[in-house]
């Protein structure tokens, strides 16, 4: 039977180490994540589906229609998965006949856990719809979270922050996107991780030669 040097042995365990991390990132980057989306408008609100917004004459102005419950996959070639959080619907004229002033939006991401796990996970986006004659923007306070390891990014956003709202177009409707993707450890990470156990192979092969 074959038996390694003992010098050897530290650098065959790390390489070892390295082939079950990248094996089980692979693992991790294939795992399925299934969430749905619920929103409101206005200070202290709670999320609920559909939400919608009035103006001061009381008459409905915006309502975002929440995504249904929908599974994705966090681990495609190109590191993410592009998918629609819900959609904003203008249902009037800008301002309805009323004024509407600056109104707080929240958005809540209800998130089963990947396959690998169990359990349910929430957390939320918030911003502010505003108003400037006919333009109509939602203003996010955050543009990314991070859910029991999957990130959710803003996608169709302007000024890095900005949802613009059209009234005239596709009849006032303007989905909200984002990119989904399942964050693991930089190639760096891994790198310096070899560097650190084939430093100590040689290190123990030192030892092991002086008399």
């Amino acid at each position: 039977m074959l038996r390694l040097a003992s010098p050897l042995k530290p650098l065959v365990t790390g390489f070892a180490l390295l082939a079950f991390i990248a094996a089980a990132q692979t693992v991790a980057r294939a795992d399925q994540v299934t969430f749905l989306t619920t929103s409101c408008f206005g200070v202290g609100c709670t999320p609920t589906a559909p939400a919608t917004a009035v103006s001061s004459t009381g008459a409905p102005f915006l309502t975002f229609i929440g995504q249904q419950a929908t599974t994705v996959d966090t681990g495609t070639p190109s590191g993410f998965t592009a998918v629609d959080l819900g959609t904003f619907l203008i249902t009037t004229s800008p301002l309805g006949g009323g004024t509407f002033g600056p109104t707080p939006f929240v958005l809540r991401i209800t998130q089963s856990a990947p396959s690998a796990g169990t359990g349910t996970f929430t957390s939320t986006l918030t911003g502010t719809v505003v108003i400037n004659g006919s333009d109509v923007r939602v203003i996010f306070d955050q543009t990314s979270l991070l859910i029991a390891n999957v990130r959710y990014d803003l996608a169709n956003l302007t000024f890095g922050n900005t949802l613009f709202l059209d009234p005239n177009a596709t009849g006032g409707v303007t989905r909200l996107s984002a990119l989904v993707s399942s964050p693991v450890p930089e190639p760096a990470t891994l790198i310096l991780l070899g560097t650190g156990l084939a430093g100590a192979a040689g290190a123990a092969r030192r030892r092991r030669a002086r008399p």
